[in-house]
């Protein structure tokens, strides 16, 4: 770049922003000014200038003013020193050893070129890196300034929206808890779904927290989607593979970060459950309605208790005394939001303090520690994380290049039981607790009384009070994890190098609970004991790689050729100890128990690996990359260890040849194609073998304990086998444009699923690959960086994705498979994993008549609902029964914005899903109708009523039990749609124009996560799922609620 230097008195290029620069007294002092411009010519806002003496080496630093003005004053004269200018999405620039000159108007005029990122770019490739522009496969990137937009302990959640391929269901906001990643679909019905997590080379186990890693600490993620990229990963790349790349030095100089920020959370959904005088109501009606309409004839509904005993009612049927004065409505009455009493507006702060540097001229480091404090938008929940950072490098020969790189950790997490137990969950007990009832006594202490209270002779019903739930049970993890590894890199020749790399992985696992006499379970029935548990566990992975990788240049052809070896073993081991009858409350721990059960678990698996890759390059036109790799795992059976996983890429960038070279406005166009295969291994460590389970025998007429047989062992068993196929392009324009799209079609083979076997085997089941299961979507890409609007720059990211998964085929002779209460999911042949499943409702049955004049259930009455008749018979049965979708979205998307105006920045993040099918069955127990769980706010405007609301949508409410009720039966009605456009962050940015030689950067910023979510779904969140079973996806009851949260933030480097 061309710098021009102007040293007259008669040129002013600038207006005035002084730094301080402290020199003696007796030297003379002068002033350098400068303009830094744009590529158009324009002044550029907020540019940094660093200024380095070239005689101590000391720096100093200012901004760019709104017109792109900068001066320092004073500065030393005949000094001599080193000028960097840096810009976000910009080249940095450098004007070295400029003199400084007493008397002269010292002047610099600098040009600023935007980065041509898709030409640029280094992407990690899996043991190894490749310039973005030779690039075959599908391998998107995410950069540090992209992730932390957005505040939270997991950079899973801070992935949303910001990768087309990938969709971030975060179905739980307790924190601590991690997001499910899914990239390019499921494609399993009963292994793991996770996609693997390389970070700095160590490939992490399937499933492992992400709450280890502060996202700060992160520089880049490149996320391989497709098997062609991943097959380097091999037997563990069908789900896909996310590389993470931590922060590393910044050479020739120190640099200290400190980064802070703090907030608060709140509830972000708009769950509103009805009140106690609506409730009342509500509740009466359904018990007139259920007494009334067993025998019309006789029963009325202003009879009394006494009138209802006599008629044969059961205590359902029963008008509840404690509800007439809220008929009454009389003011002044308890009336308590039990979702309002378990939650709370909760703090969040999070604190890092970096340094990186050079540790004289051969080594380098960067350290980092972090102090997370998460409080829970639940009560008594939270997590709090003290993590470092710990990455060394060195070159003490020329020959010879060392690392280290270490990730300690320790978590402290408090949570509760989410298993929509309401007698232990908090959050199924609020959503069916009356409102007519207090939390706390008139003295302040919590009413552990509730349950029984509710349970009186009027009422069957049994309740908790939710808040002695969260109040007075204990669960509480502690959790340590450091991984890391440390390598050696040997320059053999010219272009060739040999790793060796030796990794590990540990964590401690400790989990306390305690739960007192006088809350949870049933205790009107049977007295509760006081419980508790400790468990005590550990994990300890490890992994010895070597690799030899050969990089050249012969004229126009570039290869680079990649061989290597990889060992892997971990091992785990768990103990739970168990306590009963503790015979004083206050105890709080397993300590004073008189009754113990432990239960011992303990596994291992080990996997031997041996890979290679090809990468050649013909003028930079003509792209070809072949990959192997070859797996030996314990997991699988004695015949089916090894696997291989090859893959193929080829590309041509058109934009380099000479027919386009010429196009001023064409950066680049690049067509490529890749076929792969990878596999999925996560199915346990011991699904190939014979398994049994403990029993009970009689022998010599006792009871003697011992094991039955439970799994068939199969020595066939093998990995579920993905192979795909991917088309796309790659196209740059204007030098700020660039746009990327995805046509991909997987099939997954070998699906490995549990199989009846035949009785007199003694076995049950045994794990067989059969299955197969087809997806195919489409993904698009579209990024603009640094555009002008008038003195605004405007960067922005949007990307959308389809997919489609359909199941090709089942076990032999297997058609379909039924899964959940009720049968609620069906996979079937032709159709997509985990379709709901019920009946198809059409109405409300308005009168007799109609009902006498349709197909209809036995017990069918009026206020019922309206189920179509679909195979024509005449009959409402199960053949009837169709499906109404799944949780797989049809197309996600997500749209990132960037606008910088002088020293401001603004960015605004959403994302959104379309075609999410959701099966919610704590909205089915609020919208049923049935009087003994609390109603939502929409079904009491909705019920049907013939006087009050004949036009109602929702069945008429009633006593019957939901499992004999037919309004309660599976169907498209509790089926709701998980659509959503979610504004994801709004992030509010200033960066100082500083004067001080300590500070040399100071940001301060202003961020809303989750401020507005558009949905219909009448849920906690649209991403709720309450399983991670496939076959069971979107399922939800009770899911602790996603928190919206404003935080104020500074990052300030010295």
């Amino acid at each position: 770049m061309k710098k021009q230097l102007y040293k007259t008195g008669k040129q002013r290029l600038l207006q005035v922003l002084p730094l301080l620069l402290f020199a003696g007294p007796a030297l003379a002092q002068n002033k350098v000014k400068g303009t830094v411009l744009d590529e158009k010519g324009a002044g550029m806002p907020g540019v940094t200038i660093a200024v380095i003496s070239n005689a101590d080496h000391k720096q100093f630093n200012t901004m760019s003013d709104g017109e792109g003005i900068f001066m320092l004053d004073p500065i030393e004269d005949n000094g001599v020193y080193d000028f960097i200018f840096t810009a976000v999405g910009y080249e940095n620039d450098t004007v070295s050893r400029f003199k400084i000159n007493q008397g002269d108007n010292n002047s610099l005029l600098v040009r600023m070129k935007v980065a041509r990122k898709s030409l640029n770019d280094v992407i990690v490739v899996g043991y190894g890196t490749q310039s973005k522009a030779r690039v075959t496969g599908a391998i998107s990137q995410i950069r540090s300034a992209d992730l932390n937009k957005y505040a939270g302990s997991s950079f899973g959640s801070q992935l949303a929206g910001k990768v087309a391929g990938v969709t971030i269901n975060e179905a739980s906001g307790m924190p601590g808890t991690d997001p499910q990643i899914v990239i390019r679909g499921v494609s399993t019905l009963t292994a793991g779904a996770n996609p693997l997590i390389v970070v700095d080379g160590f490939p992490l186990s399937e499933g492992s927290s992400l709450n280890s890693i502060n996202p700060q600490d992160i520089e880049t993620m490149d996320i391989l989607k497709d098997p062609s990229s991943a097959a380097i990963y091999g037997s563990r790349a069908a789900n896909g593979v996310i590389l993470i790349t931590t922060r590393s030095a910044q050479k020739d100089k120190t640099t200290v970060s400190f980064d802070a920020y703090s907030g608060f959370q709140q509830r972000a959904d708009k769950v509103k459950l009805v009140d106690g005088y609506q409730y009342a109501l509500y509740s009466t009606e359904a018990r007139d309605w259920g007494y009334v309409s067993k025998d019309p004839a006789k029963r009325k509904p202003d009879d009394d208790v006494a009138t209802r005993k006599a008629n044969g009612a059961t205590a359902r049927d029963y008008r509840l005394s404690y509800m007439d004065p809220y008929l009454a409505n009389q003011p002044g009455l308890t009336n308590t939001n039990w979702l309002d009493a378990i939650t709370r507006t909760a703090p969040i702060n999070s604190y890092t303090l970096s340094v990186s540097g050079s540790a004289g001229a051969k080594s380098n480091y960067y350290l980092s520690a972090n102090y997370f404090n998460q409080q829970g938008i639940v009560l008594n929940t939270g997590l709090k994380r003290y993590s470092m950072d710990i990455k060394v490098g060195s070159r003490p020969f020329s020959w010879l290049k060392t690392g280290l790189s270490l990730v300690p950790s320790y978590n402290q997490q408090r949570y509760f039981n989410n298993n929509a137990d309401r007698s232990t969950d908090p959050i199924s007990s609020a959503l069916v607790m009356y409102p007519m009832f207090s939390p706390y006594n008139a003295d302040g202490s919590l009413a552990i009384s509730q349950q029984i209270k509710a349970n009186t002779p009027e009422d069957g019903a049994l309740m908790e009070n939710p808040v002695a739930i969260l109040k007075m049970n204990t669960y509480n993890r502690n959790f340590f994890r450091n991984f890391g590894n440390t390598f050696l890199e040997f320059h053999i020749a010219d272009g060739l190098s040999f790793k060796t790399l030796l990794g590990g992985d540990f964590q401690s696992n400790y989990i306390n609970y305690y739960s007192p006499s006088t809350v949870g379970a049933y205790r009107t029935a049977a007295p509760k004991p006081a419980v508790a548990s400790e468990t005590n566990g550990y994990v300890w992975n490890y992994i010895s790689e070597n690799t030899l990788t050969y990089d050249k240049r012969f004229g126009d052809h570039d290869i680079n050729v990649l061989a290597g070896y990889s060992f892997q073993k971990e091992n785990g081991n768990s103990t739970l100890v168990n306590g009963t009858n503790i015979p004083d409350d206050n105890l709080g721990n397993i300590a004073g128990a008189s009754n113990f059960s432990v239960i011992k678990t303990a596994y291992t698996w080990a996997q031997i690996s041996y890979f290679s890759r090809f990468q050649y390059a013909y003028k930079d036109k003509y792209l070809l990359t072949a990959a192997i790799r070859r797996d030996g795992s314990s997991r699988f059976g004695a015949q089916s260890k090894y696997g291989n996983f090859p893959s193929v890429t080829a590309g041509w960038i058109l934009s380099n040849e000479a027919f386009l070279q010429k196009q001023s406005w064409l950066d680049l166009l690049k067509l490529r194609a890749s076929w792969g295969k990878a596999g999925n291994n996560q199915i346990g460590s011991y699904g190939a073998l014979a398994l049994v389970n403990p029993d009970n025998y009689v022998y010599g007429g006792n009871l003697a304990p011992g094991y039955a047989a439970a799994a068939a062992p199969n020595a066939n068993l093998g990995w579920e086998s993905k192979q795909a196929i991917n088309a796309g392009f790659d196209l740059g324009l204007f030098h700020v444009l660039t746009l990327s799209a995805n046509f991909y079609r997987t099939i997954t083979s070998d699906l490995l699923l549990n199989v009846p076997v035949p009785a007199q085997s003694g076995y049950i089941s045994s794990l067989q690959n059969l299955g197969k299961v087809k997806n195919t979507g489409f993904e698009f890409e579209l990024a603009g960086n640094n555009i002008s609007l008038g003195k605004v720059k405007w960067s922005f990211n949007a990307n959308l994705t389809t997919n489609r998964n359909t199941v090709l085929a089942l076990a032999p002779g297997q058609t379909q498979i039924l899964t959940g209460s009720n049968s609620v999911f069906l996979t079937k042949v032709g159709g997509p994993i985990a379709e709901m499943y019920g009946y198809d409702v059409t109405g409300i049955y308005k009168s007799q008549d109609q009902i006498n004049s349709t197909p209809h259930m036995d017990g069918t009455v009026v206020g019922d609902y309206i189920m179509r008749d679909i195979d024509g018979d005449g009959k409402i049965t199960t053949a009837d029964r169709k499906g109404f979708g799944s949780y797989a979205p049809k197309l996600v998307y997500g749209f990132q914005n960037t606008f910088s105006y002088g020293n401001f920045e603004l960015s605004i993040g959403l994302n959104g899903i379309v075609g999410r099918k959701i099966y919610d069955a704590a909205l089915w127990s609020m919208e049923s109708g049935e009087s003994f769980g609390l109603a939502n706010e929409y079904y009491y405007k909705n019920r049907w009523d013939p006087k009050d609301n004949p036009d109602g949508t929702l069945a008429r409410p009633t006593t019957n039990l939901s499992a004999n009720r037919l309004n309660a039966r599976a169907s498209n009605q509790f089926v709701y749609s998980g659509d959503y456009l979610r504004i994801r962050n709004i992030q509010l940015a200033y960066r100082f124009n500083l004067r001080s030689k300590f500070i040399t950067g100071l940001r301060v910023y202003a961020t809303a996560n989750n401020p507005f979510t558009f949905t219909s779904y009448r849920g906690f969140n649209p991403d709720a799922t309450t399983t991670d079973n496939v076959l069971t996806s979107g399922y939800a009851y009770s899911n602790y609620p996603v928190a919206k949260s404003y935080i104020l933030g500074v990052n300030l480097t010295f």
